[in-house]
């Protein structure tokens, strides 16, 4: 810690001094930051994240920089509205979320129905699994109706997707089915690489106008040098999930799952990301000429972007992305247009939390984009709802958990949604709810 003196008089080390005045001492150049951030490395190199563990050096000394010399055009300020706090060592309290949240201008029920995954079709049907019954697909009229059982799988359910032909896709660990008859029976039309890979859930599958595209995901250590089991396979259809292609570039590079296939609707392409060694994105014309060279050219992360983003979500004039790092800074991006984009950097307690997920929800007046923030590897880091109506303008808090609250958007991002479903779970308490927020 640096000594005020009255021989300070350098224009750099007077703003430095004042930057550390205005943070308490104990959150900020602290030895308590340092000590975990240490373990947080030496987990990156242990699980084969080398260059993540580097590549945070430097994001951490932009995170400072940026602090210091009070640069705000790189950071997110959430405006000081009222947020709500959810403690583990307390049972939810629903009336007074309700009360915060209207302060926001947002509603929110309770749903008798436990669901933690769910996507909605075209005609408002909902199709996913619930907390108590994952292995079992339901369908329900509404939000708010009860749902019937549909089709039991012999495994948890961790994807749902329906196709513009309304077509039923769910993944379990190995497999991905395809639905006959509304539901009613599922065959078997995609093995995975791995028994222990799935698809990620609003992360690992989208339509594009040539057909479907599935990214494979998931955590299987190797006895290799790489640590990881590389299983970041591109599976494509163009006859509605009757016949798959595999494309294994990413595999052959070295990258170890995929993290987002989506399509953006603005741009026209399918932006695909891989984590977690390599943390790379690209944005990708035509699906049915995925090859080395189509990525090579697409390649679109950076320093300040990042790569591997984990999350995404669209309005009409912004697309976002956010950043998966533990050990490092995380970020959430504004893409405008393909030459107008703009990173701007968490706070903290949020800094070392990861983007998880992003979700969209329409209203009167437009569009809101909400954001989950996870908690990372420090005890620290807390889990976030937050959100912006102005296209990512500004970002206010919303709820806010303690590591204890395992949370989660149960919906996937298709089409147009009214509401946004949200599963937690206190683990402390042993209690679990499912929620449903809508713009009021």
């Amino acid at each position: 810690m640096m000594k005020a003196t009255p021989d300070i008089n350098r224009s750099s080390t007077k703003r430095l001094w004042a930057a550390m005045r205005s943070f308490p001492s104990s959150t900020v150049f602290s030895y308590w930051d340092a000590v975990p951030y240490c373990f947080r490395s030496l987990y990156a190199l242990r699980a084969g994240k080398f260059r993540e563990a580097i590549y945070s050096i430097f994001l951490e000394l932009r995170y400072w920089w940026c602090c210091v010399f009070r640069i705000r055009s790189r950071l997110i300020e959430f405006k000081p509205t009222p947020f709500w706090r959810c403690c583990s060592e307390y049972p939810l309290n629903l009336s007074d979320l309700t009360t915060t949240l209207r302060l926001h201008n947002f509603s929110v029920v309770e749903s008798a129905t436990r669901w933690f995954i769910i996507t909605q079709s075209s005609d408002g049907m909902i199709f996913g699994a619930t907390d108590d019954r994952p292995h079992v697909l339901q369908r329900a009229d509404n939000l708010l109706s009860a749902p019937t059982e549909l089709f039991e799988f012999n495994k948890p359910i961790f994807s749902v997707f329906i196709s513009s032909s309304n077509r039923i896709f769910v993944a379990t660990k190995g497999v991905v089915y395809l639905g006959k008859n509304g539901g009613s029976h599922f065959d078997p039309v995609l093995q995975l690489s791995d028994v222990e890979s799935t698809v990620w859930h609003n992360h690992g599958m989208d339509e594009t106008p040539q057909g479907l595209v599935i990214g494979e995901y998931g955590n299987v250590t190797s006895r290799t040098w790489n640590f990881w089991k590389s299983m970041a396979c591109l599976y494509l259809t163009q006859d509605d999930g009757e016949s798959w292609c595999c494309v294994d570039y990413l595999v052959r590079t070295g990258a170890k799952h995929v993290h987002l296939v989506k399509y953006s609707r603005r741009f026209g392409r399918l932006l695909v990301t891989d984590g977690d060694k390599r943390k790379r994105s690209y944005w990708v014309g035509l699906i049915d000429q995925m090859k080395p060279r189509e990525f090579e050219e697409t390649r679109f992360d950076s320093f300040t972007r990042g790569g591997g983003h984990t999350g995404f979500a669209e309005t009409e004039n912004a697309t976002f992305l956010g950043t998966d790092y533990r050990i490092a800074p995380n970020s959430l991006i504004c893409v405008r247009s393909p030459e107008d984009s703009s990173a701007r950097m968490l706070p903290r307690p949020y800094r070392h939390s990861p983007v998880m997920n992003m979700f969209c929800i329409k209203y009167r007046a437009g569009t809101i984009t909400f954001a989950h923030l996870y908690n990372g590897l420090c005890p620290r880091c807390q889990n976030a709802l937050i959100y912006s109506n102005d296209d990512g303008n500004s970002w206010c808090r919303l709820i806010e958990f303690d590591k204890h609250v395992e949370f989660s958007i149960a919906n996937a991002q298709q089409g147009t949604n009214r509401s946004m479903v949200v599963s937690f779970r206190n683990t402390k308490l042993g209690e679990g709810r499912t929620l449903i927020i809508s713009a009021i």
